[in-house]
């Protein structure tokens, strides 16, 4: 991999991580991710399948918009969120600026607080960005319980990775179901009350995945191949010998 596509992988992530860290979700990254799309578009279609992999592992941020990138294009796809045919495409329009990356400032402790409301409208974007995470985080919780006999096919890096992805996903479904909430105070249809109803319930079974989740991996990280690694040869023959590696 060239140091090229690293640079770009780079950009993504630095500019996702200060979202981040000013108090941003998703949300504020679906609002912004349109002036990285040429160059997520450039590591596509230079990177092979196995780059893609590595630089998403190796950066927290690019895995979450590729991963964002990807359900919202799901969702185009089922139908789930309408495009209007005549919708300018990005071309035919002027380039977008560059957002400035900003850095964390301490009297923006409370940037947590200060969540954008959003219209009605937005409904069928939450409720595929919602589903998209449940299906993703019972999958991966039922990758990381096949390791939990043998925690050793593991390493710190990725245990930490996923630790530091769901504690964010944490912090996310709080704003999702604030969201909720004020739908809630507004006069809707009987189907979006039902909708919004509905995605509460899976918020909160959605927590309870990710708390277990997280749960899982401190457990896991408990029995890396880091772990091995830092055994004594006595410590390590016992748990040979006990059948534990």
């Amino acid at each position: 991999m060239n140091a090229e596509k690293v640079r770009l992988a780079e950009a993504i992530d630095t500019w996702v991580l200060s979202v981040l860290s000013q108090g941003g979700g998703d949300e504020q990254i679906l609002e912004g991710m349109h002036a990285y799309m040429d160059t997520f578009k450039q590591l596509l279609d230079t990177c092979t399948t196995l780059e893609m992999t590595l630089l998403a592992q190796r950066y927290d941020g690019f895995y979450r918009f590729a991963n964002l990138l990807e359900r919202l294009a799901q969702a185009i796809a089922d139908g789930v969120i309408e495009v209007p045919p005549d919708a300018p495409l990005p071309d035919s329009q002027d380039k977008p600026r560059k957002p400035r990356v900003l850095k964390p400032k301490p009297k923006r402790q409370a940037a947590k607080q200060q969540q954008i409301r959003h219209a009605i409208d937005m409904l069928p974007v939450f409720t595929e960005m919602i589903l998209g995470t449940l299906q993703n985080t019972e999958e991966q919780y039922a990758s990381f319980l096949e390791a939990r006999p043998k925690p050793h096919v593991l390493d710190d890096a990725i245990v930490d990775r996923a630790l530091r992805l769901y504690q964010a996903q944490l912090e996310d479904i709080a704003l999702h179901e604030q969201q909720m909430q004020w739908w809630l105070t507004e006069p809707l249809t009987e189907a979006q009350r039902f909708q919004v109803n509905d995605l509460l319930a899976k918020l909160a079974g959605l927590r309870d995945l990710n708390l277990a989740l997280l749960d899982l991996l401190a457990e896991l990280k408990q029995g890396t191949i880091d772990r091995i690694l830092e055994m004594d040869d006595e410590e390590l023959g016992r748990r040979a010998l006990g059948g534990y590696l």
